[in-house]
């Protein structure tokens, strides 16, 4: 990712920002179904080898500004969700993620399924996703 943001920084201008965006560190993505009139927490996702990429990139930002490239400018937390018809567009969502993937901890997603064919008829799953942008400016 180091070399990422270096070539960035040559693309761009002095004064010129660039929005880092990734997954935060301690809050897990959560799948929920949502009816007319309530949530229903099913599940959260792990990400197994989640710890060591994220080590990566926060290491990468911090080399970046070190070396002057960059200064940061801001940092936020922002959740960010996703609502989906059913089941097997979950399945579709998870499998466009860049491995390696969130996974369902065991017997949760049976869970889900349970939940699912009782629902409300309006009933729609939801996956919220927590993220942290940091924005760099270039010098």
């Amino acid at each position: 990712m180091v070399h990422a943001l270096r070539r960035a920084g040559q693309r761009l201008r002095s004064g010129g920002s660039l929005i880092s965006i990734r997954p935060h560190e301690t809050q897990l993505p959560l799948v929920s179904i949502i009816t007319p009139s309530r949530r229903i927490p099913v599940t959260r996702l792990p990400t197994p080898g989640f710890d060591d990429r994220q080590s990566a990139a926060d290491a990468a930002l911090e080399r970046v500004v070190a070396e002057g490239r960059f200064a940061i400018t801001g940092i936020g937390n922002q959740r960010y969700r996703s609502v989906l018809d059913n089941p097997a567009q979950l399945r579709t969502y998870l499998e466009l993620i860049n491995p390696p993937r969130p996974r369902f901890p065991p017997s949760r997603r049976a869970r889900l399924l349970e939940l699912w064919r009782s629902r409300h008829p309006a009933s729609k799953i939801e996956i919220a996703e927590w993220i942290v942008m940091t924005a760099l400016r270039r010098l």
